[in-house]
C-alpha cells in the first residue's frame, strides 16, 4: 500500500527540509492547494517538480478552488465562463509542477431549488470545454463526491454514472471518505464505484461534520472498507490533520496500520472498538513485526 499526503501550500522556504520528513516517513506522493501554483512563477514550479522527482515523490494532484466564483455549475453563464478558464488556468500550472490530476467539483452550496435541478446541465457544459483541454495537457479530472450541502455531486454512485457517459479515461472519480461518510453509506458507496476511483481522499470524521481526522479517529468502518482500499496500486492521498501534531512517520504508520488492519481492537459485548493509549492518547497499533506501538515514543 502506498501512503501520499495533502498538504495545503507548499513553502519554497521549508520544502527541502519537508521532503525529508516525508521521505522517513514512506510519503511516496502529494496533493496541493492550488494557491501556491498561483503565486508563484512557472520556473519555480518547475523546480518544486525537479525537488520532488529527485526525492522520489510524486507530484500527484492539484486541488482546485470550489463553490461561489469557482463553481462549474453556477447559473450565471458569466461567471461559469469565468471559472472555466481560471481551471484551465491552473490546469496549465498543474502540467507545469509536473502533477498528473486535478482534483475539480460538480457544484457548490445552492442558492435555489433550480440550481440543485439544472445542476448536472451547467456542470456538463462545462465539461464539455474543460475536458479536451485536459486531455490536451494529459492531465486527468477527477471529480470528487460533495457534502450532502453541495447541489449536486454528494451521491458519488449517481457521480460515477455522470462521469462513465464520457468514455475518457481523463476524466475520472476522486472518492472522498469523509464526504461520503457524512453523506450516506461510504462502505455501499465504495462497493459500487471503486472500479471508476482515480484517486482517493482519505479522511475519518464523526458523521456530523468534515473533521479531516486522520484514520481511526472517527467513525468511519475502516474494516469495510480496508480490503477494497488494498487492491489499489496508486497512492491513496490522506486529506487529514495530524493528530496531536504528531510527526508524519507517526501519522502514515497509524493510517497504514489501519488500513492493513493492524489496528489493535477490542470486542466489548459483541461490539468492536479501536484501542487507544490512556498516556498519549494515540490509536494502538500493531507493527510489521508484531511489535505494539503506540504515540508515546514519537
Amino acid at each position: 500500500m502506498k501512503i501520499g499526503i495533502a498538504v495545503g501550500r507548499i513553502e519554497a522556504e521549508t520544502l527541502e527540509d519537508d521532503l525529508k520528513a516525508w521521505n522517513r516517513a514512506g510519503v511516496v506522493a502529494l496533493e496541493c492547494d492550488y494557491p501556491p501554483l498561483v503565486e508563484n512563477p512557472i520556473r519555480v514550479l518547475e523546480s518544486w517538480a525537479q525537488m520532488l522527482w529527485d526525492a522520489g515523490i510524486k507530484f500527484w494532484s492539484i486541488h482546485a478552488p470550489f463553490g461561489g466564483q469557482y463553481n462549474l455549475a453556477h447559473p450565471e453563464e458569466k461567471t461559469r465562463r469565468r471559472a472555466i478558464e481560471f481551471h484551465k488556468f491552473i490546469l496549465e500550472r498543474t502540467r507545469a509542477v509536473g502533477a498528473g490530476h486535478l482534483i475539480i467539483h460538480p457544484s457548490g452550496t445552492p442558492r435555489s431549488e433550480s440550481e440543485k435541478a439544472r445542476g448536472w446541465n451547467w456542470f456538463r457544459e462545462s465539461l464539455d470545454e474543460l475536458l479536451p483541454f485536459a486531455e490536451g495537457l494529459d492531465i486527468v479530472l477527477a471529480v470528487e463526491n460533495m457534502l450532502p450541502d453541495a447541489a449536486i455531486g454528494s451521491d458519488p454512485a449517481e457521480l460515477s454514472r455522470f462521469i462513465a457517459a464520457y468514455f475518457s479515461p481523463h476524466l475520472r472519480l476522486c472518492f472522498d471518505t469523509g464526504h461520503a461518510h457524512i453523506a450516506g453509506n461510504v462502505y455501499l458507496w465504495l462497493e459500487s464505484v471503486a472500479p471508476s476511483v482515480v484517486t482517493y481522499h482519505i479522511a475519518d470524521n464523526d458523521k456530523s461534520r468534515d473533521l479531516h481526522l486522520p484514520p481511526g479517529y472517527g467513525t468511519i468502518p475502516w474494516d469495510l472498507l480496508a480490503p477494497i482500499l488494498q487492491q489499489v496500486d496508486f497512492p491513496l492521498i490522506v486529506e487529514a490533520y495530524r493528530w496531536q501534531n504528531s510527526s508524519w512517520q507517526q501519522f502514515c504508520r497509524e493510517t497504514e496500520a489501519v488500513l492493513n488492519g493492524r489496528v489493535v481492537t477490542v470486542d466489548v459485548d459483541g461490539r468492536k472498538a479501536i484501542a487507544k493509549c490512556f498516556r498519549c492518547g494515540r490509536i494502538i497499533v500493531r507493527g510489521e513485526d508484531g511489535s505494539i506501538q503506540c504515540g508515546c515514543d514519537d
